[in-house]
């Protein structure tokens, strides 16, 4: 009787340990997405016109949708994470000379950045964190040229570019439970000097 009691115990510890193992299995991946406000290509746009400005020219009628970021990190460690962040963003507005409509211009940029998370403190439901990314953006420039009746003049003209970029968020804070958090970020890049989002761990 006493080999059948140990034989039983020894099942059940067996059949306990994976299960337990399975539950304390530590998290490695994260993706996140995000919004934010004032990225790096509005300061790009800011440089861009300060000569035109300087002749008369404005831009007026402005509308900015982004900056959207996705962005996923491997944990090499519960400290460090490695990954990538990509970033989405558009710009569109009226240019004027001496105070007549005289183009329309669109602006896309695309960026990816490599980057790093340090997690340096972590809690059970809440952690705080930095993070660095240095890559580039492409950037999408259509404009169109209108006459003083206001009518399209020519073809739409289309120019391209890459320029350098980064994000680096000083202070980070999440807030959740294991696999899904909300949180938010101040720093500075094409991410924003402020962003939020929500983050799956698994």
């Amino acid at each position: 009787m006493r080999i059948k009691y140990l034989l039983t115990a020894v099942t059940i510890t067996m059949l306990f340990i994976p299960v337990h193992a399975q539950e304390e299995q530590e998290i490695r991946h994260e993706l996140s997405i995000s919004y934010g406000a004032v990225p790096n290509s509005i300061w790009i746009d800011m440089l861009t016109d300060i000569i035109p400005a300087v002749f008369g020219e404005t831009y007026e009628n402005g509308n900015y949708v982004g900056p959207i970021g996705l962005e996923y990190y491997y944990h090499t460690s519960p400290l460090i994470g490695v990954g990538a962040i990509g970033v989405f963003a558009t710009h569109n507005e009226d240019g004027f000379h001496n105070e007549k409509l005289t183009k329309h211009r669109d602006k896309s940029y695309i960026t990816f950045m490599p980057s790093v998370k340090f997690n340096w403190l972590r809690k059970e439901n809440w952690g705080m964190y930095s993070k660095i990314g240095v890559g580039g953006t492409y950037i999408n420039y259509c404009n169109k040229d209108y006459d003083d009746n206001g009518r399209q003049t020519g073809e739409k003209e289309t120019t391209k570019d890459f320029v350098f970029n980064f994000q680096a968020s000083l202070v980070g804070v999440e807030v959740g439970g294991d696999h899904v958090r909300g949180f938010a970020e101040l720093g500075v890049g094409e991410q924003g000097i402020a962003l939020g989002g929500v983050r799956f761990r698994f």
